[in-house]
């Protein structure tokens, strides 16, 4: 992996906080949160393959940590910074994020032809 996977998570997680600051500033409410989960999940995703050149198993996890962690931080800040109670959209927002960035990083399975 050389030196890019650990730039292309430092990268990644930049990109978490700067989004979880962005996103913190809405109100996770009604279909925002299954909007928002999967596409900051890609986003988190695009940084670490951009960069990181890899479909690691290990930078695939990581990528959804970072972008689970980035949505759980901009639900915390929704809720006025823990003054009000977080909602439960932001969790299913940022199961979602996890998911996707999780898939996008390692890559769906391929099918290989059956030889004959």
């Amino acid at each position: 992996m050389g030196w890019r996977a650990p730039v292309a998570v430092i990268c990644a997680a930049a990109a978490a906080a700067l989004g979880a600051l962005i996103l913190g500033e809405y109100e996770l409410t009604g279909t925002l949160p299954y909007a928002a989960g999967p596409l900051f999940g890609l986003a988190i995703a695009e940084v670490v393959v951009g960069i990181g050149r890899t479909r690691a198993v290990t930078m695939g996890i990581g990528s959804g940590a970072l972008a689970s962690g980035g949505i759980a931080w901009a639900g915390w800040i929704d809720s006025s910074q823990g003054l009000e109670p977080v909602r439960g959209t932001v969790w299913m927002a940022a199961g979602l994020a996890a998911v996707t960035a999780l898939l996008r990083t390692t890559g769906l399975p391929r099918r290989r032809p059956v030889p004959r």
